[in-house]
C-alpha cells in the first residue's frame, strides 16, 4: 500500500477553523493590501470623484480583508501571481 502525497491528502481535508488570532491578523493584512491596491487603482485612473474615490477606499479594504480571512495563503499565491 502506497502512502499518500500531501497535495493529495489536501483535496480530501477540509481547510481547519484558524485561531481568532490568525483571522484578525489576516484581516488587517488584507484591507492594508487593499488600501495600496485601492491607491494604485487611483492613480492609474488619474482620481475619481469625492463620491467614487470614498467608494474604491471602503470597498476594496473590505474585499480584500474578506478574501484574505476566507481563503487565506490562497488569496496571497494569487495576488502575488498576478503580475507573471
Amino acid at each position: 500500500m502506497t502512502t499518500p502525497r500531501p497535495e493529495e491528502e489536501k483535496l480530501f481535508l477540509p481547510d481547519p477553523q484558524p485561531e481568532p488570532l490568525v483571522v484578525k491578523v489576516r484581516a488587517v493584512c488584507g484591507g492594508l493590501a487593499g488600501v495600496v491596491a485601492a491607491a494604485v487603482v487611483w492613480i492609474k485612473l488619474g482620481g475619481l470623484g469625492p463620491m467614487l474615490t470614498t467608494l474604491l477606499f471602503i470597498g476594496m479594504p473590505a474585499v480584500c480583508a474578506f478574501l484574505a480571512v476566507r481563503h487565506g495563503d490562497r488569496f496571497w499565491e494569487r495576488l502575488i501571481r498576478a503580475d507573471d
